[in-house]
């Protein structure tokens, strides 16, 4: 798996996903479960309600997306419930031509949460977007460890914000400032 680690709030991301956005059209389409088959979807990151607003207290049950090309198509799987009900689920499982985007972000005033960037697939189109995400953060980001953190979510880290994976971790796993 690869995968893109980084902390930003919406003013961090937004020239990130124009950058990614300019080498080729994208849809940003919500993962997760529903009981109907059709899915929501974007045509560019910026209308992502709540952008860099994390969904959860928590990075790994945050809001995220399957990304691909505009012209691919999106599959949904349909899947069993132990109650017998059908649901459907869109995922990277069966859309092998994507990578998922977790933006994450802002949790309350002193709580950033880790986003992400990954793909378990090895095709083409996958490969390429990693690519481009890759070299857009690279662009507009600053490291620390293994994170990529922009601009206005480093203002808060030198604030002393918690940059972290879970507004529950213990302080010891935050992120801190190197100079």
């Amino acid at each position: 798996m690869k995968q893109i680690l980084f902390f930003a709030l919406k003013e961090d991301l937004l020239p990130v996903l124009e950058a990614v956005e300019r080498d080729g059209p994208l849809k940003y389409v919500r993962m997760g479960q529903s009981p109907k088959s059709d899915y929501e979807s974007f045509a560019h990151g910026a209308e992502i309600p709540n952008l860099g607003k994390a969904s959860a207290d928590s990075t790994a049950i945050c809001e995220s997306f399957v990304v691909t090309e505009s012209a691919v198509s999106v599959n949904v799987r349909p899947i069993k419930a132990a109650t017998g009900i059908e649901r459907y689920c869109v995922d990277q499982l069966v859309n092998p031509d994507s990578i998922t985007f977790t933006p994450a972000g802002v949790w309350s005033p002193d709580v950033v949460l880790h986003g992400r960037v990954a793909t378990v697939s090895e095709s083409a189109i996958s490969q390429a977007l990693m690519k481009r995400f890759n070299s857009a953060f690279r662009a507009q980001f600053g490291k620390v460890k293994v994170f990529w953190v922009g601009r206005n979510a480093r203002a808060l880290l030198d604030a002393g914000k918690r940059l972290t994976i879970s507004a529950q971790s213990p302080h010891d796993f935050d992120l801190t400032a190197i100079p």
